[in-house]
């Protein structure tokens, strides 16, 4: 392995690692969410039963319902937050995944969806040059 082989794997290792420290970081921020929202919820239902203690002409089961709603709404916005942290571990074990198999040597392989058979580029068409590239697919002129 060149000098430049062993640089370029070593930056490698460096920007998968930090990819995975900035989604820890994020997994970290999330949970803060949650509990935040917690707490939040914990308020609404203590200022709600408050109010409701003085309203005596409210039948219980209305008040009963107003606590609900509260709660669904927090459990719905901790469900979200919870699916954010279940796609940022998703990334980390993919990042990791891919790590190790690059440690032992192996191409990552991925699932890619079938070609659409569309050729899709950034190059103007007069910087192309047909009929040069795979089965007839435009190159870039050198």
């Amino acid at each position: 392995m060149s000098f430049m082989d062993k640089v370029k794997k070593a930056s490698r290792v460096m920007v998968d690692t930090g990819a995975k420290t900035i989604l820890k970081g994020d997994i970290a921020l999330l949970e803060r969410e949650i509990k935040t929202r917690k707490q939040t919820f914990g308020v609404e239902v203590y200022d709600c039963m408050i109010a409701l203690e003085v309203d005596n002409d409210m039948p219980m089961e209305e008040k009963e319902q107003k606590i609900r709603l509260s709660f669904d709404r927090a459990r719905k916005d901790i469900a979200v937050i919870q699916a954010k942290i279940e796609c940022k571990k998703e990334e980390i074990a993919t990042l990791e995944a891919e790590m190790a198999a690059k440690a032992r040597g192996e191409m990552p392989s991925y699932s890619i969806p079938p070609s659409s058979g569309n050729v899709i580029t950034e190059d103007h068409p007069g910087e192309l040059e047909y009929g040069g590239g795979f089965g007839g697919l435009p190159v870039r002129k050198k």
